[in-house]
C-alpha cells in the first residue's frame, strides 16, 4: 500500500523494480515475426499454436492479432520475408566484384553468414516440415523453385561462358547440385563450428570450381 504524506516519501514507494518500457508497434512485431520463424521451423506449421508465438514473443494473443489477422497470415508473411532475405545474400555474392571464382567463394561466403545467423529460417525454408495443408506445402516448395530460378538466372551468363547450353537440362543440374552441396555445407559447418570460416569456404571453392580430380588444386 502507498503511503500518502506531504513532503515525504517512504522506501516503499519507490519501485523495486523500474517500470517495463512499452515497446513501439514495429519492435513488437519484429518480435512476433523472429519468434514464428523459430516456433514454425522447428514444429511446423500444424503443431504450433498461436499462443506459443505470443508467448515466445513476450505479446498476448491480441496484440499479435493486432499485426496478424490468424496463424496462416502470419505463417506466409514470414515465409515470404525470409525468403527474400536468403535470396538477397546469395545475390550479394553472386554479384560481387572479381572473376567467376571470385564470386563462387563470396556466394558460398554469403550463404553459409545467413545460414549461421538465421538457423531457423534456413529450416523452415529448405528442411520444411510439412503443414498438414496442401495450399500451404505448395507454396513452400513454390519457393523451393523460386530459390533455383533465381540462381540460375544469376549464374546463366557464367555458365555459357564455360560452354553450358542453358537450353539443355544441364543448367537446372547443376544449380541443383551446387545448391545442395552448399547446404550440406552449411549443415555440415553448424555441427562442427569451431572449424574456421575461410578453411570451409575455400575447400568448398577448391571442389566446386577444380571439380573432383583436382579438388587438391589451390
Amino acid at each position: 500500500m502507498v503511503s500518502v504524506r506531504v513532503g515525504i516519501v517512504s522506501k516503499t514507494d519507490v519501485p523495486v523494480n523500474p517500470p517495463r518500457r512499452r515497446l513501439r508497434g514495429a519492435e513488437r512485431r519484429a518480435r512476433i515475426e523472429a519468434a514464428a520463424v523459430v516456433a514454425f521451423a522447428h514444429r511446423g506449421y500444424d503443431a504450433t499454436a498461436i499462443g506459443e508465438i505470443a508467448a515466445a514473443a513476450g505479446v498476448t494473443r491480441t496484440v499479435l492479432y493486432d499485426h496478424f489477422p490468424d496463424k496462416r497470415a502470419l505463417f506466409l508473411h514470414v515465409l515470404a520475408t525470409q525468403h527474400e532475405l536468403m535470396l538477397t545474400e546469395i545475390a550479394r555474392g553472386i554479384t560481387s566484384e572479381g572473376g567467376p571464382r571470385d564470386r563462387v567463394r563470396a556466394t558460398l561466403a554469403s550463404y553459409l553468414r545467413f545460414t549461421r545467423d538465421h538457423p531457423a529460417a534456413r529450416r523452415l525454408l529448405l528442411d520444411p516440415i510439412p503443414s498438414g495443408d496442401a495450399e500451404l506445402d505448395e507454396v513452400v516448395r513454390g519457393y523451393l523453385d523460386d530459390r533455383a530460378n533465381a540462381i540460375s538466372g544469376m549464374v546463366s551468363a557464367d555458365l555459357a561462358r564455360v560452354g553450358v547450353d542453358l537450353a539443355s537440362t544441364s543448367l537446372p543440374v547443376i544449380v541443383a547440385v551446387v545448391s545442395g552441396a552448399a547446404d550440406g555445407l552449411a549443415q555440415w559447418w553448424a555441427l562442427h563450428p569451431d572449424t574456421p570460416f575461410d578453411e570451409v569456404v575455400d575447400a568448398a571453392t577448391r571442389l566446386l570450381w577444380n571439380g573432383l580430380p583436382r579438388a587438391g588444386d589451390p
